[in-house]
């Protein structure tokens, strides 16, 4: 592992190449400025590959097409990768294309040290199409194809932004709607670890009854680049899209399917991650009497989604927009247990739906928003119904069931905002109040230990009929609400330099896995003392646009309470996630950029990050864990990364180089890991013909074959087998893909 002396060296380093790229740049656009500073009108677009929105006083970062395009993995689907390069995120996947599905909550993303809880956090235009739950998702729902635009907002967000909890940020994922002009596109990808994708999409164009529509469709597979099993083996993608126009009223329309079939990576123990040499490509056996049999650890999920954006414009200034959408989540799980021989396997049915409404108007020069979002989300978060299974003779037999229960009331949102936004000549004033409720659901849970025997190996309903309720796990509906506030402003001090603060409160999700904990007498307890984690943070930026650089600094300060933190609670033996903890957070990033000459820009971003506990952490058994002061686990202090583009003549060349620093596993502070370097490459020809538009691209990942521990996962899984929550990154991965336009 790495030295504290190397460390120092590597954040060394990267701040000097840093500070250094920036400053020269600076030095020679200081003299000329740009005639607006307006996003629309920026000096050079294609030098902000990660674009800061100035429309607001918020930080919120903005990465299209293009940005995907140049730096985003080849897998097409994730919209995780699409914003690593953002400043102050973090993105971790188990494979170099971002496909594979990580069990449980947390997919691989942190976002100024907050941990993102999935179905929580992303939305797709401005909708939460599931709650915070452990399947895939809508990560892998739409091709990116098919999306136009990522955002995300870091610190205290605005009160319209979309989502169910915002503490750490929001991202939104912006679709491609079906496009005016008639025309169609086909794509094909391969790579190593026998990597295949085909996407094509046909658009009608805008037909005379007003009317447009798009079909798309995709299939990827790959095989796992360590051990046996593929990941995926199948993931197959139907999209199609529907629009409108009548005058004032447009409706827009889009249903989504996707199925998939993922063998899962094995994670490594503490020790084995101190020795990649050794355990790098260590993964599940092809024993089929043992439960680390890879075909035995394994998922299987459907996801679909319909969703709709309907607006009427009463005039140029007030416009009434309605969302709703209804999506459904249904597979599961199967991986080892506790014990040599058992496999469990969770199951999974999520059916979600909701609407917002929004009414936009401009009265006396101020713009106002006035929303409603309310969705419904079946079941919760954590393990509700599982079935554990013993090997013997090299196949999976029912045990009897793990875990069973039934919702008496459903996960429910709503979440109503007033926004107001005024111009002052160089002085923008903007505000908002969000009032947050959540209705954390009623579960009667079943004597789970006297469902033994084959009888038993049926549906979770015919189950639930058949058993008797145990009341020690069973817990009732609760509700929780806060009030959320918000205000920004910004102030032009000339053409090529904007100031912002932004200061807010934000809400995070409440520690529902409580409800799994094998102790009977923490479950009740633990339910009713779930409390939303709230923070009180601020932003304090700047924007700079010269003729050929930017620079975006930002400083950012909170403090939370209520913190959800994965905790190992030795009285009980386990590791689950609590809201028992209190925290602060101090931290700056930059994104910046130069463009050299009209072909060569250099993009880059840097993190520093101080998240601390400020008190320690009581656990629900009684523990107290010597925290106070202490960076959280999983949290790096530096981040940063170096990227380019060249152009000449329809060629692209774009490498990157990435960097994160050493982090915390756990919150005993036992073990570290290492920082790590990563670079990656791309290069690409592109040519307008009379018929189209056709690209060819070629890549390396990892070019330089670095071994390092990724993703840290500690989530709603059972951490008891040997910790195994250490994931390496995947190697150097070569791929190649072609694409045509029409």
């Amino acid at each position: 592992m790495q030295t504290p002396g190397n460390s120092i060296f590597a954040r060394r380093r990267l701040a000097v190449m840093l500070a250094g790229a920036l400053s020269s740049g600076l030095s020679q656009a200081a003299d000329t400025l740009l005639d607006s500073i307006e996003v629309t009108a920026r000096g050079n677009p294609d030098a902000e590959i990660v674009q800061p929105d100035a429309s607001t006083a918020a930080t919120l970062y903005k990465v299209d097409r293009e940005a995907m395009r140049q730096f985003d993995t080849p897998g097409g689907s994730n919209p995780y990768t699409a914003v690593a390069e953002v400043p102050g995120v973090k993105v971790t996947t188990l494979d170099a294309y971002g496909l594979n599905n990580s069990q449980g909550g947390q997919k691989g993303m942190r976002v100024r040290g907050e941990v993102v809880t999935h179905g929580a956090y992303g939305t797709v235009e401005g909708l939460a199409l599931g709650g915070p739950g452990p399947g895939p998702g809508y990560l892998f729902l739409f091709d990116k194809e098919n999306i136009r635009q990522v955002d995300i907002a870091q610190g205290p967000v605005n009160a319209d932004r979309g989502g169910l909890f915002n503490n750490f940020g929001s991202l939104d994922t912006k679709l491609r709607w079906p496009e005016a002009v008639a025309g169609g596109e086909i794509g094909l990808a391969m790579g190593q670890s026998d990597f295949r994708r085909g996407f094509v999409r046909a658009d009608s164009g805008r037909l005379a009854t007003g009317s447009a529509f798009f079909v798309s469709a995709s299939k990827t597979q790959a095989e796992k680049w360590r051990g046996t099993g593929d990941a995926p083996g199948d993931r197959n993608n139907v999209e199609i899209g529907f629009s409108q126009a009548l005058g004032a009223l447009k409706i827009n329309l889009i249903y989504a399917n996707n199925q998939q079939k993922q063998h899962s990576y094995r994670g490594l123990t503490y020790a084995e991650a101190s020795d990649l040499d050794h355990y790098r490509n260590f993964d599940y056996s092809d024993n089929r009497q043992s439960a680390d049999y890879y075909n035995y650890n394994r998922q299987e999920f459907r996801n679909q989604a319909l969703l709709g954006e309907i607006s009427y414009a009463f005039t140029p200034d007030t416009v009434f927009t309605f969302k709703p959408f209804y999506a459904r989540e249904e597979g599961s799980y199967t991986y080892q247990g506790s014990a040599a021989t058992q496999v469990m396997q969770w199951l999974i049915d999520h059916q979600s739906w909701g609407a917002t409404g929004e009414l936009r108007t401009r009265l006396a020069g101020t713009e106002f928003k006035l929303g409603h979002a309310w969705s419904t989300y079946a079941p919760p978060g954590p393990p509700t119904n599982q079935k554990m299974y013993n090997v013997a003779s090299g196949e999976m037999v029912f045990t009897r069931w793990a875990r069973l229960s039934r919702l008496t009331d459903r996960h429910e949102f709503h979440n109503t905002y007033l926004t107001a936004q005024h111009e002052f000549d160089a002085l923008t004033l903007s505000g908002g109040i969000r009032h947050f409720r959540e209705t954390l659901p009623g579960i009667i849970a079943y004597n789970a230990a006297a469902t033994n025997g084959a009888s038993w190996d049926v549906s979770a309903e015919e189950a639930a009929a058949r058993a008797s309720e145990d009341p020690t796990r069973s817990v009732d509906a609760r509700t929780l609400t806060r009030w959320l506030p918000n205000l920004g402003a910004s102030y032009k001090l000339n053409l090529a330099v904007e100031l912002r603060v932004n200061v807010g409160r934000t809400v995070g999700n409440p520690s529902l896995d409580v409800f799994q904990s094998s102790a009977a007498s923490v479950v009740r307890p633990g339910w009713n003392s779930i409390e939303p984690e709230l923070a009180t943070g601020i932003d304090i930026g700047a924007r700079i646009r010269l003729s050929n650089a930017y620079l975006d600094p930002t400083f950012y300060y909170s403090r939370s309470k209520n913190k959800g933190v994965s905790v190992y609670d030795p009285a009980l033996g386990q590791t689950y996630s609590q809201n028992v903890g209190k925290t602060a957070a101090l931290g700056f990033q930059l994104a910046g950029g130069w463009s050299l000459s009209q072909s060569l820009q250099l993009v880059s971003a840097l993190s520093y990050s101080r998240s601390t506990f400020t008190e320690n952490v009581q656990t629900a058994a009684g523990t107290t864990l010597d925290v106070e002061g202490k960076q959280l686990p999983d949290v790096p202090r530096w981040m940063g990364n170096v990227g380019a583009i060249w152009r000449h003549q329809g060629f692209t060349v774009s490498p990157m180089v990435q960097y994160v620093g050493p982090r915390w596993v756990t919150s005993d502070y036992a073990y570290q890991v290492s920082g790590y370097w990563v670079t990656d490459l791309t290069a690409g020809y592109a040519q307008k013909t009379s018929w189209g538009r056709w690209s060819a691209t070629v890549g390396v990942m990892n070019l330089f074959d670095r071994a390092y521990i990724g993703q840290i996962s500690v989530s709603e899984i059972s951490t008891g087998a040997g910790n195994r929550v250490l994931y390496p990154g995947a190697p150097r991965t070569v791929f190649a893909a072609v694409n045509l336009g029409f």
